[in-house]
């Protein structure tokens, strides 16, 4: 990349000439980038500006702007328009414009979606991040017809209103991101004029109630990021996610497993890190037999008890560290591949019988106080590192009351 920074341009004189130059000077380079210190202009740094530095460019970045409208004119040959730090912003105006196929604003006063945005028929994607946006008009994106890329995080939406009329054709947009708002409650059917969604995020909103008031198919899905809320209804009956892979509904408010499911065929990761769950029946997850990995960390867990027999071909981690864990029973659980149970920093006393049921798996103990006599009989399991715990050189590296050998160098920490 060469990078080339011309100063100070007026263009009120010489300044379309000085680029030309710049450009002519470097035009064998693979890419070019020119960087303008300070323009002068006669009046906007937008509008007719535009059409003319759209002859000698097919993108423009402004790193400042500071006047509160930005014209995008018609019929402008630019390809990218970034604003970023356009901090008096308020309002952006589009003529009918057949190039623009991305434009990015960050940091202004926009308080909603240009109502000219249907004017860029061309447009593929449309970022407006940390601006003043309070509510969302779907009807607003329908009119775009090429859309893929929608980027709105870190606005103030706390509001979506859903379309009017559904559109003829649907939208092609595959990424969708409302990440950073105040939404409160999210319906997954008002996108269902977005089919082909592949990513969607609305992590760090303070949404409560998360659920599909109709059915709807996201056949493409493969990311729906919801951790950072204040969940504590989440009801996907009504949705097909037939390509998600992995859901974590972390740093939420569920006190129970969530217990309204819909379709999630080839789910294979699942979590529940930073809840309020009090208690796991691990018959729950027969609703996911293509699970490999089960992650309820860091919440309020007491007990783990399976109360119907359960078998999951595919599961083989499970991990329950930081919980108030203090007894476990897994008896009716038939998990063939079981490699790792994690159940570090517990209240577990005694060592659980998993090795009997799992006979392949490792277990996890480190940070629970572990009663001696219960850690005697295990220090096979320890040597072949199928049983990791807490171990020191001398009893001052345990936190516990007390301590056996494991061998003339090494002691495991434990409770007398």
């Amino acid at each position: 990349m060469y990078f080339c920074n011309i100063g100070v341009i007026n263009m009120t004189s010489d300044g379309g000439a000085r680029i030309r130059k710049a450009i002519d000077t470097v035009q064998d380079s693979f890419y070019v980038a020119i960087s303008i210190e300070k323009l002068i202009v006669s009046s906007s740094a937008s509008g007719p500006f535009l059409q003319r530095i759209a002859t000698l460019t097919e993108r423009i970045s402004y790193m400042a702007y500071k006047d509160p409208v930005f014209q995008v004119p018609a019929d402008n040959t630019l390809t990218e328009i970034e604003i970023v730090n356009p901090v008096m912003l308020r309002s952006l105006v589009a003529g009918t414009n057949r190039h623009l196929t991305r434009l990015y604003v960050e940091n202004c006063l926009l308080d909603r979606i240009p109502p000219t945005l249907s004017n860029m028929i061309e447009l593929e994607e449309l970022l407006i991040k940390q601006c003043a946006l309070t509510a969302l008009r779907l009807d607003v994106l329908v009119s775009n017809p090429k859309l893929t890329a929608i980027d709105l995080s870190r606005n103030r939406i706390r509001q979506l209103f859903p379309i009017t009329t559904p559109p003829k054709t649907k939208l092609p947009v595959t990424f969708l991101s409302l990440a950073a708002n105040q939404l409160e409650r999210l319906d997954m059917s008002m996108f269902a004029f977005m089919p082909d969604l592949e990513r969607f995020n609305v992590e760090g909103n303070r949404i409560v109630r998360f659920e599909a008031t109709a059915p709807v198919t996201y056949a493409s899905l493969i990311r729906l990021l919801v951790s950072s809320n204040n969940i504590t209804q989440f009801d996907t009956r009504n949705l097909t996610l037939s390509e998600l892979r992995s859901l974590y509904i972390s740093d939420n408010a569920l006190t129970e497993l969530p217990q309204h499911w819909g379709k999630l065929p080839n789910l294979i990761y699942i979590g529940f890190d930073r809840n309020n769950l009090k208690r796991v029946d691990m018959s729950f997850f027969a609703k996911f037999p293509t699970l490999i990995s089960i992650i309820i960390s860091e919440n309020n867990v007491e007990t783990i008890r399976t109360s119907t027999p359960i078998t999951m071909p595919e599961l083989e981690h499970l991990m329950f560290n930081g919980n108030r864990i203090v007894s476990v029973n897994f008896t009716g659980c038939n998990f063939p591949k079981m490699y790792l149970i994690s159940l570090m920093n517990n209240r577990l006393t005694t060592i659980p019988p998993l090795f009997q049921r799992f006979p392949e798996s490792r277990l996890a103990m480190d940070g629970n106080p572990i009663k001696c006599s219960s850690m005697t009989a295990f220090k096979s399991k320890i040597t072949d590192y199928r049983l990791h715990v807490t171990t020191g050189s001398t009893q001052s590296d345990c936190l516990t009351t007390s301590s056996i050998a494991l061998d003339q160098d090494q002691l495991v920490c434990c409770d007398a």
